[in-house]
């Protein structure tokens, strides 16, 4: 197997790498390769793929949707796979408005766009974000520097915004030490917490990236309080957790915390197209309304909602559910 000439393949190091494995077919837990063996499909390709290759309601919604419409502006038109998924999402989740976008990275840059206009909108300006230690939110800039630093964010370090971090006290079962990490835990980020703090950003439960670091419920609902009492926004990444990974549709839900923003992607379209999206509260929303353009949410991109993605994800919620 040797390197094709003109890709270039994410988070590879060519020179101490073996060349990608060139796979063509993909059917339930298997993937096939062009030599003729299967693999099962352990990382279900990159935690996206929840039902199995080539899972045919979802294939079948796709080509449907494909026929009747494939594409249009969402800045200027809505459309009914999308109003349909909106509203299932946001009764699946308590949080009122729903903002597509196209990755989980993007998910993310998204609710942190929005947690800190949202603060400019209201004349405040609450400047410190709150991460945890070894999080992982993406590789855009700002979700970026909300992650850990490391390897992957060392040559960006004098382009990404300052972020404090706050411990977090993973834990595992009969972990004898684990009373007093939480509580040394909660008790570092109600002294963050006395700086004015626009927004607290964590992955709910478990750190997929940083080694499935978990923490129990009761933490987070400890946690949520003080963030509450604070006066901060609270963000929950679920690019991960999202739509089942831990046993209930969001991880929010099975913690008991209800965040002013979630982000989604991953698993969102059962792995047939790439898409994101970030819920809000209708609270975060109003906060955009206002004769002043500069009140605005000035994001966007081409494929936004894009109703093909959009039918996927419909369909996989329909098997979700």
């Amino acid at each position: 197997m040797s390197w094709h000439p003109h890709l270039w393949h994410p988070t590879t190091q060519v020179a101490r790498a073996d060349p990608p494995l060139r796979a063509v077919a993909g059917r339930g837990a298997l993937l096939e390769l062009d030599d003729g063996r299967e693999l099962i499909d352990a990382i279900s390709s990159w935690w996206v793929t929840l039902h199995g290759h080539g899972e045919p309601s979802i294939a079948a919604a796709v080509a449907e949707q494909a026929l009747q419409l494939e594409q249009v502006i969402f800045a200027n038109f809505r459309h009914p796979p999308a109003e349909r998924l909106a509203e299932r999402l946001s009764a699946a989740s308590g949080l009122q408005r729903l903002f597509f976008s196209d990755d989980g990275s993007t998910a993310v840059e998204v609710a942190l766009k929005m947690a800190w206009q949202w603060w400019r909108n209201q004349g405040s300006q609450r400047r410190q974000l709150i991460a945890f230690e070894g999080a992982y939110h993406g590789d855009t800039f700002g979700a970026m520097a909300l992650g850990e630093r490391s390897l992957f964010s060392a040559p960006f370090e004098p382009l990404l915004s300052p972020v404090t971090r706050a411990p977090w006290p993973a834990t595992w079962w009969d972990d004898p030490e684990v009373e007093r990490k939480e509580a040394e835990a909660l008790s570092a980020l109600e002294r963050l917490l006395e700086v004015p703090t626009a927004a607290v950003i964590l992955e709910p439960l478990v750190q997929g990236a940083s080694g499935m670091a978990m923490v129990r419920e009761g933490f987070l609902r400890q946690l949520e309080q003080r963030v509450r009492r604070a006066g901060a926004l609270l963000i929950a990444d679920e690019v991960m957790t999202g739509f089942g990974r831990t046993g209930a549709l969001f991880a929010c839900g099975r913690a008991g915390i209800s965040p002013d923003l979630v982000a989604l992607s991953k698993g969102l379209t059962g792995g047939f197209l790439p898409m994101g999206v970030t819920l809000a509260s209708e609270r975060i929303y109003q906060g955009f309304i206002s004769d002043d353009p500069s009140h605005t949410l000035y994001h966007g991109h081409s494929f936004t909602a894009n109703p093909l993605g959009c039918a996927a994800a419909n369909a996989s919620l329909d098997l979700l559910q």
